[in-house]
């Protein structure tokens, strides 16, 4: 997914979908539009250079600088909503953004994709927890193929 298709995707979450409920914060159930004011961000204003998502040289080598780098407009909160599996939502963003890149994929029958996911180690049921979201959302397609990464975190 590149950043201007996320970019697409989380305004029209905003704009078609602005009752759904993303987040809970202090007791209190947050739409969209709530998330995204809580934040100080309105999906309209944001752009391709806000959100500051793209790959670069140092992102390929330290997986812990690729998760810095990978904070839209610098707010984990919104990688969290928009780019987890393990979010308030159950990962249902990421799922349809995977599923519309498969979509994708389908249509062209020679386009193929390695697409890969983290399993850090640090809960029993990690395995479990990410088998279940898979089944949850059908993420699957002839055309991807999973890689499950374990990173060198400390």
């Amino acid at each position: 997914m590149s950043q201007y298709s996320l970019l697409k995707f989380m305004r029209r979450k905003a704009k078609n979908s602005p009752d759904d409920i993303v987040a809970e914060k202090d007791g209190k159930k947050l739409t969209i539009l709530e998330f995204f004011d809580s934040l100080g961000l309105s999906p309209d204003d944001l752009s391709v250079d806000s959100l500051d998502v793209h790959a670069g040289e140092e992102t390929f080598n330290r997986f812990d600088n690729f998760n810095k780098k990978y904070n839209p407009a610098g707010q984990g909160a919104l990688r969290k909503l928009f780019l987890k599996k393990s979010n308030y939502m159950d990962g249902q963003y990421l799922a349809e953004q995977i599923k519309g890149v498969m979509e994708l994929h389908e249509k062209n029958k020679y386009v193929n994709s390695e697409l890969r996911i983290s399993v850090h180690g640090k809960y029993p049921d990690e395995w479990l927890k990410l088998a279940q979201w898979a089944l949850k959302y059908n993420i699957h397609s002839p055309n991807v193929r999973w890689m499950i990464q374990v990173p060198r975190l400390l």
